[in-house]
């Protein structure tokens, strides 16, 4: 399995900063957000670092990436719907805080998830659409897919035997590693503050 790439596809707040410590743990290099690949000429040689990639903005390339690695491996953590957009509502009005969002990410949200900010109805669409899709892309290529529902947990044994690595034991393999936390309030205001201003000065240039 060295010799071929490991795409995980999952949406954001599905378990894929728990699964990059996993395949870290199996002595995989896994890139966790792949900003390299976040623009309108994604550096695709960069790929070639990393054993294993996953998150951002990787779900909205995976066909790409099975085009450019033929016979790679590809896993999908998939979170329960209703569990899903409560924790999509944190990270659009939070997380973005927390982490710093440039507009490079938002611009992704909006041409992925199809909105920059909490919307249940297009978050729920896309939860259906985007599962949907990847069953039917890899309808026939099974051996390609693996599928982890996140709350029956991560199942390392099996992870092992889809990726062909030796079994080993991980501590905690289940325990959150990526857990919500409240962005200050004035953090908030400054980071909107200068979030908004940028994009009118954008606008009106």
């Amino acid at each position: 399995m060295k010799n071929k790439k490991i795409f995980y596809i999952g949406l954001s707040r599905s378990g894929t900063t728990s699964l990059h410590h996993i395949l870290l743990e199996l002595g995989f290099k896994s890139q966790h957000f792949c900003e390299f690949l976040l623009s309108d000429k994604p550096e695709w040689e960069k790929c070639e670092e990393f054993d294993a990639l996953g998150d951002t903005p990787v779900p909205l390339l995976y066909k790409k990436l099975d085009q450019l690695y033929p016979d790679s491996r590809f896993i999908l953590t998939i979170r329960e719907k209703e569990k899903w957009l409560d924790s999509m509502k944190w990270m659009l009005r939070h997380g973005k805080v927390i982490w710093s969002w440039d507009e490079k990410t938002h611009k992704y949200h909006e041409s992925f998830y199809g909105t920059r900010s909490f919307n249940k109805k297009v978050l729920s669409e896309h939860w259906n659409n985007y599962h949907n899709d990847v069953f039917a892309y890899f309808s026939g290529r099974e051996d390609s897919l693996l599928t982890i529902k996140l709350d029956e947990g991560f199942n390392v044994d099996k992870i092992c035997d889809f990726l062909d690595v030796p079994v080993k034991t991980i501590n905690n393999a289940n325990s959150k590693k990526n857990p919500r936390r409240k962005a200050l309030l004035r953090s908030r205001i400054k980071y909107n503050l200068k979030y908004y201003i940028k994009r009118i000065l954008k606008t009106n240039v």
